[in-house]
């Protein structure tokens, strides 16, 4: 049921405010979040790096998602704007891995991934739009900001700073 709402809310055919406003689906759907992320770059990464990345990144969207709605003073919003932005990474995540995997050798990842990144902006644009009253532009602009910020943080992880003594 979660899965055809989450795929539903990525088409932009439903609301976040259609969810079920559950701490478990909230948690299900941070769990899948950080699983996908930890798919998205395990051959790129060390199975640590990979995980401390995907924890720190979940953490990111959580906290950026909480300090934003009490901004707005829409913290009743929270539960289901976070299953909304978690569910629907993971799913897209998990799609663009997919897509990679199928395409290998005929179409750069780069491209599949470019794509992707694009519709993910658009579900986050469409998910902030409603959850903080905004209009769309505006959603797709934090949705925009959100990304520069955890790429920026997960990549870290990414090329870390050799350590200096």
């Amino acid at each position: 049921m979660l899965l055809k709402m989450i795929l539903e809310l990525c088409l932009l055919r439903t609301a976040p405010q259609e969810l079920p406003s559950t701490r478990v689906w909230m948690g299900g759907a941070l769990a899948a979040y950080a699983m996908a992320d930890v798919i998205a770059v395990i051959d790129m990464l060390t199975l640590e790096n990979a995980l401390l990345a995907a924890v720190v990144d979940t953490l990111l969207l959580a906290a950026a998602t909480q300090l934003v709605l009490q901004w707005r003073h829409f913290e009743n919003r929270a539960i289901q704007t976070l299953t909304a932005l978690a569910g629907s990474g993971a799913l897209l995540s998990m799609l663009a891995w997919t897509g990679t995997a199928l395409t290998r050798g005929s179409l750069p990842p780069e491209w599949i991934w470019a794509a992707f990144l694009v519709w993910y902006t658009l579900v986050f644009g469409h998910v902030l739009r409603h959850a903080l009253s905004i209009s769309f532009a505006a959603g797709v602009g934090a949705g925009i900001v959100y990304l520069i910020l955890s790429m920026g943080v997960t990549g870290l992880f990414m090329n870390p700073v050799p350590a200096t003594n």
